[in-house]
């Protein structure tokens, strides 16, 4: 695959802004998996930019019931065949939205590791729009 069309594909920057989630800033160190694995970083999130390639996606479980409310993406519970209720928002909806969670396979030249991309990061990833 490579050498026959993978060599020509153009890299993708699948954030907007230097950090997951907008977390980071201008200021964001860049770091491999190995510097990251090696600092023990547990209990608070740390923001880091780093330069790796999607080596797998898996397919199953990648998407979930999600809540309705514009402003709440969460989980909801299905209570009976046409409610669904949100612990967040603490309401029972007659529907629910369908959100993507794809969890990918990211590479570096340290090392991998297992994330989870939610909606706006696994479009960009597999370069679809979806409503």
């Amino acid at each position: 695959w490579y050498e026959t069309t993978g060599k020509d594909e153009q890299v993708r920057q699948l954030s907007n802004s230097q950090g997951v989630g907008g977390g980071g800033s201008m200021d964001t160190p860049s770091k491999t998996f190995l510097d990251i694995k090696n600092a023990n970083v547990q209990d608070k999130p740390a923001y880091f930019t780093n330069n790796a390639t999607v080596v797998f996606v898996k397919k199953d479980n990648c998407m979930y019931t999600a809540c309705p409310s514009a402003d709440c993406n969460k989980k909801v519970i299905q209570e009976s065949e046409s409610e669904y209720r949100c612990e967040k928002c603490n309401k029972v909806y007659p529907e629910f939205h369908y959100r993507l969670m794809l969890t990918a396979k990211l590479a570096d030249f340290t090392g991998h590791e297992w994330v989870t991309c939610f909606q706006e990061t696994a479009e960009k990833l597999l370069g679809v729009f979806i409503e």
